[in-house]
């Protein structure tokens, strides 16, 4: 294991020891694309801890405990920073179990998701610019984020078009104003 970029690093031999394979087919996965991983300057294959890991469990492999970060990601987005900081400060109770990023822009909030996928996204619906129906159509039509658990919040009340879509496309709706515990529990059992 290495550190790379302030990010734990793997190298094939390490990966194909994790998945049990020979190091030959990771480097095969790497230059098929179905692994990423960043070449060193000496032409060495370095996984990152945040690839390997939604790789083994989008492959049903079992993920060893001490790689792992036990905190789930919660990627917060809406376009009001009171609303953002009021979630977060609501999280922060429960550090021991969840890392919370936030975002008040929509492309921003896509920026991270490709950086770093969150395990759940609680998401504004009204937004400027980009509604939170557009992002939910972009990260669904994405094979790396289609499975992405997302909770969609409003104040407004949503049409029956507007409604059928989030049915399809989103774990829950919860309705602007709710309880901070309601919207963790509704976590809880998305990400149990």
């Amino acid at each position: 294991m290495n550190e790379q970029f302030g990010e734990r690093t793997f190298t094939t031999f390490e990966v194909a020891r994790l998945c049990g394979v020979f190091h030959t087919t990771v480097i095969n996965w790497v230059n098929k694309g179905k692994l990423k991983a960043r070449m060193t300057p000496g032409g060495h294959r370095r996984i990152p801890l945040s690839e390997l890991v939604p790789f083994m469990k989008k492959y049903d492999m079992p993920v060893p405990a001490d790689i792992e970060d036990p905190h789930r990601s919660i990627l917060i987005l809406d376009d009001e920073p009171i609303m953002t900081r009021l979630i977060e400060k609501g999280f922060s109770k429960h550090q021991d179990v969840f890392t919370v990023r936030l975002s008040n822009n929509p492309v921003d909030a896509l920026i991270e998701v490709g950086k770093k996928l969150p395990d759940l996204l609680v998401m504004d619906l009204m937004m400027p610019v980009m509604d939170g129906f557009q992002v939910c159509q972009i990260l669904k039509s994405s094979p790396a984020t289609k499975d992405m658990k997302i909770i969609a919040i409003s104040g407004r009340k949503l049409t029956a078009a507007q409604q059928d879509f989030l049915s399809k496309n989103v774990d829950l709706f919860l309705q602007k104003p709710f309880e901070m515990s309601e919207l963790i529990a509704a976590v809880e059992r998305q990400l149990a």
